[in-house]
């Protein structure tokens, strides 16, 4: 059965900056497109069709090629793999972009070829499209779900579709943790409707407040003691609350 190719801004080495996982090696493999627009968005490409996706050679020497887009199945496996030396280096293949689950088909067909090879699959997602989770959870090992809040996106929140998706992966056993950015405006309702999703569904799950990294101008975080303000109202209603930022973009990593 063929596969339709896929469309990809970049695939890279690197070090995770974000969630329980940061300062793990792994694999980047960046899709494009995406259906939300949040107003910090640090990837605006995206957002727009790329006639070609960036593609680095050695892992972690920014050695990148041009490839163009789409790029058939068998090649993007291929790219994975030869980053993945030497063996071990990689914690995992971090599933990202964008919105990887609006390419849930060419996930599906690339994850066995990429476990085969022993490395584990980590989504992150917006934590919204369910049916398109349904179709490649038995495929991936780690998700990492974001639940978007109005005055940090922009967007409505989209709270029931981020219960159905967190039930999902609780019954799946799925390593998951759930994270939420919040910039200067967010409003105490804002993170409780956030945190009465993870502790009505599955209260065990990690949830990462993680502080908004300014874009080309635009968003601020939280002030110090807002912040702390916040982290003491998560930790009345869940055992495991982290506050995380953006490490990767202190230490120039992509």
């Amino acid at each position: 059965m063929s596969h339709p190719p896929a469309e990809i801004i970049e695939i890279f080495s690197a070090i995770q900056g974000e969630g329980p996982i940061l300062g793990r090696r792994q694999i980047f493999l960046r899709f494009g497109r995406c259906d939300v627009t949040c107003s910090y968005c640090d990837t605006p490409l995206c957002h727009v069709e790329l006639p070609a996706a960036r593609i680095e050679r050695t892992p972690g020497r920014r050695d990148f090629v041009r490839v163009a887009n789409p790029i058939g199945l068998e090649a993007l496996i291929e790219a994975v793999i030869r980053l993945d030396e030497p063996r071990g280096l990689h914690h995992s293949v971090s599933l990202t972009g964008g919105e990887p689950l609006l390419h849930a088909e060419a996930i599906a067909a690339i994850a066995p070829a990429l476990r085969a090879r022993g490395l584990r699959l980590y989504l992150e997602t917006s934590g919204h499209l369910v049916a398109e989770l349904d179709r490649v959870l038995d495929l991936v090992d780690i998700v990492g779900m974001d639940i978007k809040i109005a005055s940090a996106t922009g967007f409505p929140a989209r709270h029931d579709d981020n219960r159905r998706f967190l039930a999902r992966c609780r019954d799946a056993g799925r390593e998951v943790f759930c994270k939420v950015v919040i910039g200067e405006d967010v409003t105490d309702a804002e993170l409780d409707a956030a945190l009465a999703v993870v502790a009505e569904v599955a209260p065990e799950t990690p949830f990462v407040i993680q502080p908004l990294t300014p874009f080309a101008g635009r968003g601020r975080p939280p002030a110090p003691e807002r912040l702390i303000e916040l982290d003491e109202r998560a930790r009345r209603r869940l055992p495991q609350v982290l506050v995380i930022p953006q490490t990767h973009k202190m230490i120039n990593q992509l």
